[in-house]
């Protein structure tokens, strides 16, 4: 099983990214960590989207 605390990590490298992935043998580790199905992947929005104040 992935590592939750390292997925974690890396989102939170991402503030206000959309990001969406694809996966068919790992759906519930990834609502675990807050994605939520949408179409055909998993989606989930890191903080506010496109509002990242690091630029």
């Amino acid at each position: 099983m992935a590592n939750i605390s390292y997925k974690q990590d890396l989102l939170h490298q991402l503030p206000g990214q959309h990001v969406y992935l694809f996966t068919d043998d790992l759906p519930d580790f990834y609502y675990k960590i807050g994605f939520k199905e949408r179409g055909t992947g998993m989606e989930r929005v890191v903080g506010r989207w496109l509002d990242n104040s690091s630029f």
